[in-house]
């Protein structure tokens, strides 16, 4: 099973993650944002003209966010809501800055907020294309504010502006990048059997109960199947563990050439291996299973086998285990290398 399966909740979702936990601290620096105008307002004054333009812009400004924040604004995975709010912060801030004639001043700083903003959810090309937006915004400004631009007097401070703006940016995106990977790492670790890649026993049973209850809600079937590798400790004691492994190897490459995308495989312990298949009833599991029992056998493989579906032979998880487990005993006492069902009455 590859890297990609959408299968939660062992994958890990960098932008679900992002935008599920970063946007109520995105309504603070909004806040943050709308405080700090405010209080500039308190000590400086308002402008001499378009006062009132200044405070419509913070209230209206301060309102969305509000809306935003008590209408759960953000939905999953929904990457261009959050986009949008750094855009409205940036097309405030251009405006604040235009009606204070602040663009050389240390205001022009809060553009910061929406450059960190970006680059913690949003990515580099993203936090990129802001910091190109907010050099043609003050370019802008001090075209409007009727500056001579081509002065290096007048150039210097908005070109040292942005080069900080894309470090700050480019080394915050590149840093969420880097605890990305090492938490998509350390999951992998944590999910997977480091011998054969299978997931191992703690996924398979996270995998497995949302299965089990989708099942239960819509009453299709299922099918759990369980496996034991037949002489494996003989190999290990004769041809040692470096032989062991190489079968455990090849049995895996078996059973992930006969299973579907949909399958659910795991490595649950030393020699056994686990299979959950969705929409198959206990006639189809051993089907397969019979398939593959008859195709190791060009690798000298043995194997037993139990086969438990739902709902016929359990309503839980634990009854199937049981009685997989038990049907699988079954095979291995009438000398393995076959696959079972054990009846319930």
């Amino acid at each position: 099973m590859s890297d990609q399966d959408p299968l939660p909740p062992l994958e890990w979702d960098p932008q679900g993650v992002q935008i599920q936990g970063f946007s109520a601290g995105l309504y603070q620096i909004e806040w943050l944002l709308v405080t700090v105008v405010i209080l500039y307002l308190v000590i400086i004054g308002l402008p001499d003209e378009g006062a009132l333009g200044v405070l419509a812009a913070t209230f209206g400004y301060f309102i969305f966010s509000l809306l935003a924040s008590r209408l759960r604004f953000f939905g999953e995975r929904q990457r261009w809501l959050l986009a949008l709010h750094t855009w409205a912060m940036i097309g405030f801030i251009t405006w604040f800055l235009y009606s204070t004639d602040g663009v050389t001043g240390p205001l022009a700083s809060l553009y910061l907020l929406a450059v960190v903003t970006s680059a913690l959810t949003l990515g580099v090309v993203v936090t990129m294309l802001e910091v190109a937006a907010i050099a043609a915004c003050q370019l802008l400004l001090l075209h409007l504010l009727g500056t001579e631009l081509l002065t290096t007097a007048n150039l210097a401070p908005v070109g040292t502006s942005i080069i900080a703006l894309l470090i700050v940016g480019y080394l915050t995106a590149s840093l969420v990048h880097a605890i990305h990977v090492s938490n998509r790492t350390l999951l992998k670790m944590a999910s997977r059997d480091s011998l054969t890649g299978l997931y191992n026993r703690r996924a398979f049973d996270d995998l497995a109960r949302p299965i089990h209850e989708m099942a239960r809600r819509s009453g299709r079937p299922y099918c759990l199947i369980t496996m034991d590798m037949d002489g494996l400790k003989r190999i290990n004691d004769t041809d040692g563990h470096g032989a062991g492994d190489q079968a455990i190897l090849g049995l895996t490459e078996w059973l992930q050439a006969c299973k579907r995308s949909s399958d659910v495989l795991a490595r649950y312990g030393g020699d056994e291996f686990v299979m959950l298949l969705p929409e198959t009833n206990a006639s189809g599991g051993k089907h397969m299973m019979e398939r593959l029992i008859d195709a190791v056998k060009d690798d000298k493989l043995s194997i037993s086998v139990g086969i438990a579906s739902y709902p016929e032979q359990g309503g839980s998880l634990e009854e199937l285990f049981g009685h997989a487990d038990s049907a699988m005993y079954v095979s291995k006492a009438s000398g393995g290398n076959r696959v079972s069902i054990q009846s319930v009455a």
